[in-house]
């Protein structure tokens, strides 16, 4: 099994947090600081992100030889997308608005060989150490060596829960809490964070009753950490790379000029 895959399993098992960062700027040093900083993971988001594909390789490799897992978040299910970011070898694609489960069997297909019923094209270059391991051996094992992870971030998927927890071949549901509120258009402002928090429950008691994991946001504090493992959530960001810098220096000229 990937080894780092298997070292966050073993700390989720412990009942400790798994926490990362979300990367969007383009420069791989980034990733390596998060690595470097003891974090389990690092959230690549090429959804969002100012980053190309060439980027993302080197996010990839940054935030690996770093000791951290690199997770690349896609911007869809398209199979022709995905299949290049699996060949650079990462620990975890995430793929965010799976609203329904056609959509998330799109997206466990899009990283899947045809040989377990997917569609993924073979070249998986990195992933098998540029050939130095062996492909055969590689594609037997593939579909266990990179978590698949569903976002749920909409009261669409919400209304989708049981059937998209219910597909096989994903690693983990993660809840996205700001798309997801601001999808409660219906909603007072004041009663959001409650239904937050009770979609994350069910979400993440799901996410258990399939044999998954289950991840969300949480603040950059041990208080807001153990909160959501109240919640029953295993793994979570914890801040942003463009925000930490920003808001600490912020907060550094506004100290220096009183």
């Amino acid at each position: 099994m990937n080894p780092r895959l298997a070292k966050l399993s073993e700390k989720i098992s412990r009942g400790r947090p798994v926490i990362g960062v979300f990367v969007l700027l383009a420069d791989s040093s980034v990733s390596e600081i998060v690595g470097f900083s003891g974090c389990d993971f690092v959230w690549i988001d090429s959804e969002h992100g100012m980053m190309d594909r060439r980027e993302i390789y080197h996010h990839v490799l940054a935030a690996q030889s770093a000791g951290a897992c690199a997770f690349v978040r896609v911007p869809g299910v398209e199979y022709d997308q995905v299949k290049s970011i699996l060949d650079m070898g990462p620990d975890g694609i995430i793929f965010p608005f799976v609203n329904t489960p056609e959509i998330a069997r799109q997206a466990v297909e899009a990283c899947t060989y045809p040989a377990d019923g997917g569609k993924r094209g073979i070249g998986p270059l990195r992933a098998i150490r540029y050939g130095i391991d062996n492909e055969a051996e590689y594609l037997k094992v593939a579909r266990d060596e990179v978590w698949k992870i569903l976002q749920i971030e909409s009261m669409e998927a919400v209304s989708h829960l049981e059937a998209i927890a219910g597909v096989p071949g994903y690693q983990s549901l993660f809840i996205g809490p700001a798309d997801l509120g601001m999808s409660m258009t219906d909603v007072k402002p004041e009663e959001k964070d409650r239904i937050i928090a009770d979609v994350q429950r069910r979400v993440s008691r799901l996410a258990r009753e399939n044999g998954k994991y289950c991840g969300s946001c949480a603040g950059p504090s041990r208080r807001s950490c153990e909160e959501l493992l109240s919640r029953g959530i295993q793994w979570m960001t914890i801040a942003q790379d463009a925000r930490i810098i920003s808001g600490m220096l912020t907060e550094a000229v506004r100290n220096i000029n009183g």
